[in-house]
């Protein structure tokens, strides 16, 4: 027998169920001091989990593939090159020149559908309410919960979601942002003209986000002649699993 096969048995063994630890904690209730002490063990799992989508399997741990640990090297380094990436996109688009932001990684989903977890929290100022764009100038949501060190995003796709948009260049495009089974946007007047492809920003007149993010491009127009507004089905800016950095808006 190869003695050297034992540990690697054992991380066989051993990784799966801390796997199913992990996948368990995010879909179960737990105080806010048990849950950010969880988070902090578990933080370059989670990361790893969600930057690259890993399925761990038995097989990457049988002996037949001695390279493992390099392996795992090159995708820590291919993940830290990425996030430098979105980092120097942010700095391209002079995020920081219009708003306060501070930068955080997503570590993965939350419990609750719609959320996020993101490695900043309220050691580093973050609180509930704030905006979260991400490095194009997108916007993803707010902070629903901040924790020690990590908070929750809601995501403008969760069904909490209201705030007040309008169609860039259009004139009385003015509406209501809601997350039905598409995202919407509602209460439109009637005679503003508006068509497919038309872009969709925020409003600053509800207070909640800053005035001319982006949301996403207009995919649907909904008109009913007994109606006297126009909604449209707006396709949001960005695609979650996507999601590797984004950036909390801390003053604006």
């Amino acid at each position: 027998m190869n003695i050297s096969s034992k540990p690697l048995s054992r991380i066989a063994i051993f990784l799966p169920i801390l796997v199913a630890v992990v996948i368990l904690f995010n879909f179960t209730p737990a105080g806010d001091f048990t849950r950010n002490a969880f988070l902090s063990v578990s933080k370059p799992l989670q990361s790893a989990f969600w930057s690259k989508g890993v399925s761990i399997q038995k097989d990457n741990f049988e002996e037949k593939d001695p390279d493992t640990r390099l392996i795992a090297e090159i995708a820590e380094l291919e993940r830290q090159l990425e996030e430098m990436e979105e980092l120097r996109q942010a700095l391209d688009l002079e995020i920081n020149k219009d708003f306060e932001v501070l930068d955080a990684l997503v570590l993965g989903r939350a419990t609750e559908n719609d959320h996020l977890i993101l490695s900043r929290g309220s050691n580093d100022q973050v609180r509930e309410g704030m905006p979260v764009i991400s490095s194009s100038r997108v916007l993803v949501g707010e902070v629903a919960k901040s924790l020690k060190d990590f908070s929750y995003v809601r995501l403008i796709s969760h069904p909490d979601t209201n705030f007040d948009g309008r169609v860039l260049g259009k004139d009385d495009s003015l509406g209501v942002i809601k997350s039905e089974e598409n995202l919407i946007m509602e209460m439109i007047n009637r005679e503003a003209d508006l068509e497919e492809g038309d872009k969709v920003v925020t409003h600053p007149g509800g207070g909640i986000y800053p005035g001319g993010i982006f949301i996403g491009e207009v995919a649907e127009i909904v008109r009913d002649d007994a109606e006297a507004f126009q909604s449209v089905i707006v396709d949001p800016g960005f695609k979650t699993r996507n999601l590797e950095y984004l950036f909390i808006i801390t003053d604006f």
